[in-house]
């Protein structure tokens, strides 16, 4: 049988020319071949199969070529490239760091370091997966590395550069390979299988590419195995039987039973998909995809974005005409959920379909939304419930105010009201929907208190009042706020109540229920239009407490724990 040579290393790029989806970093080595500016040791870094060592062995090709042409590339006719290719060149020395990482590893390099090339300028020593070796294999190599021979040039490849020793990295020029892209691959391997007389379908090859998630070898060694499984002929469909890949059309089957409501259809294509052998977790991902896909497809600008073969991006862009935002963003926002909580769900299954049922009735809640929008807005008789700011010092105060919404007088009488009709409710209850019980009592209260005269109020009322209030939040369990506020002087001039605070503690406890006192207050005198303000003064200015009830209600408006200490041990106020 004849040997056989996997396509990774029979078609490995030669030349910089050659190498697939680094450009930046091949443009730099021959500018830097041509200019005489080479470093003493180079660091090439990136994931696996992007290409590290292949631009290596190029540059150690390239620098011995005793005829490099203008664009820094090897002529493959002189004697050293002859015997580079036929690998027979003794000036590159390539170290496995996997395997030979220990110190007298390392040293048996050294030692080789110090011996001139017989043929050509310089001895390159590739030392690949570096990051395998020992903090002491480092440590013997840092001076070597800073300060080689004129004629030594160390080429380090890695995937975790991480890994490496700063020191390492400070004496190294260092080179980040990319993944490369999608339509790089699939053009390489469109490349390889014309050469090789293998009729391959656009769409398989870009399976295999998004399949090597970014590395060319990776590509290589899946196209061989396709050529294996369907001969000289790889279609699409044997690429996703032999990869086991979901297939874009049950994306696009499902999207589109989920968009037209049809919950029957899309369990059925999800139990095809289990029955078929697929992860549910792997579909949960794959329609996330699906649906970033038909986004990115709403904007010429973002399309892009879109990795897929032509045929597949048309598709997409039809369904993106069909599916409207708001439907795939929520869709997107429910795929999500599932699945960060997957694998923590019990049924994974149901949590799916729950999902899909979900999904499919997006567009059916969307339009009921809509249909009752527009017979709220044919009802007459609306009632606009508002609560206009009122021209005081406290920003806190409101004031309730009932418009008829079919004429401009104002309701004076609950009678006055349709109760049966629609109406709406600005800052009302939770996001302004309450029970139809509890807004008609909303109403209700509004429109007597609009329809109440405010009543003559004096001191004396106003400190009753707040007596009263005092006591109902002390007998609420609020000891600390009753104590305080019988405490605390109160003056009323101007129709302004003015608490008086003699420390930030009182003040922070006030602004606390500011609001609230100020209604009860209005509510107990009946007058809307009372303002309140808080003095703070200085304590010498504050009346004192001179009786034991009062001198123990001053301090604990300072210290609320009195009044648990109180109560534990069951005191008594001293007469």
């Amino acid at each position: 049988m004849e040997n056989f040579v996997v396509s990774a290393r029979k078609y490995r790029p030669q030349t910089f020319r050659t190498v697939v989806g680094q450009q930046h970093i091949t443009n730099t080595l021959k500018n830097a071949i041509t200019s005489h500016h080479l470093a003493q040791a180079f660091l090439f870094c990136g994931p696996r199969g992007v290409g590290k060592t292949t631009c290596a062995r190029i540059l150690a090709k390239t620098i011995n070529c005793f005829n490099i042409t203008t664009e820094g590339e090897a002529c493959d006719t002189c004697e050293s490239c002859v015997s580079f290719n036929s690998g027979a060149s003794l000036n590159v020395y390539e170290l496995d760091a996997a395997s030979n990482n220990s110190v007298e590893d390392i040293r048996s390099l050294i030692e080789q370091v110090r011996f001139a090339p017989q043929l050509g300028s310089h001895k390159v020593y590739i030392i690949d997966e570096v990051h395998m070796l020992s903090t002491a294999a480092f440590n013997a190599f840092l001076k070597t590395l800073e300060e080689p021979p004129k004629h030594a040039i160390f080429i380090l490849a890695t995937t975790e550069k991480h890994k490496i020793l700063p020191t390492i990295l400070s004496r190294c020029q260092i080179f980040d390979f990319n993944r490369i892209k999608i339509e790089d691959i699939s053009s390489h391997l469109a490349y390889i299988a014309t050469t090789e007389g293998v009729n391959a379908e656009e769409d398989a090859l870009h399976l295999i590419a998004q399949k090597a998630d970014g590395g060319l070898r990776d590509a290589c060694s899946i196209f061989d195995q396709m050529v294996s499984f369907s001969g000289s002929h790889v279609t699409y469909k044997a690429v996703i039987e032999n990869l086991h890949v979901l297939d874009y059309d049950y994306y696009f089957r499902i999207t589109d039973a989920l968009y037209t409501s049809n919950l029957s259809q899309s369990l059925l294509i999800f139990d095809e998909i289990l029955k078929n052998g697929f992860d549910g977790h792997n579909f949960l991902v794959g329609l996330g995809e699906h649906f970033r896909n038909i986004l990115v497809c709403k904007d010429v600008a973002t399309i892009q974005l879109l990795e897929v073969a032509q045929n597949v991006k048309e598709k997409y862009n039809a369904q993106a005409q069909l599916c409207s935002m708001p439907f795939l963003l929520k869709s997107l926002g429910i795929v999500n959920r599932i699945d960060v909580s997957y694998k923590a769900s019990k049924n994974q299954r149901l949590a799916i379909e729950l999902g899909l049922m979900q999904m499919s009735y997006l567009n059916n809640a969307a339009s009921l939304d809509a249909e009752k929008k527009n017979d709220d807005l044919e009802t007459t008789g609306e009632i606009a419930v508002a609560q206009p700011k009122v021209a005081t010092t406290s920003s806190y105060a409101q004031t309730t105010t009932v418009v008829a919404a079919t004429t401009n007088k104002p309701v004076t009488s609950f009678k006055d009201l349709d109760v049966k009709s629609p109406f709406r409710l600005n800052e009302l209850g939770r996001n302004g929907k309450q029970k139809a019980e509890e807004k008609v009592q909303v109403v209700e209260e509004a429109a007597v208190a609009y329809g109440r005269e405010d009543e003559d109020v004096t001191e004396a009322i106003v400190q009753a009042a707040v007596k009263k209030y005092a006591e109902e939040q002390g007998a609420a369990g609020k000891r600390t706020l009753e104590a305080t506020l019988i405490a605390r002087p109160v003056a009323f001039v101007n129709n302004a109540i003015s608490v008086f605070i003699e420390n930030e503690a009182q003040k922070l406890l006030f602004d606390d229920i500011k609001q609230e006192f100020l209604d009860a207050i209005r509510a107990s005198v009946k007058n809307n239009s009372l303002q309140l303000t808080f003095v703070e003064t200085a304590e010498a200015t504050v009346k004192k407490a001179y009786t034991p009830n009062e001198k123990f209600a001053a301090m604990t408006a300072k210290n609320p724990l009195l009044l648990e200490l109180k109560k534990r041990l069951d005191l008594e106020v001293g007469l």
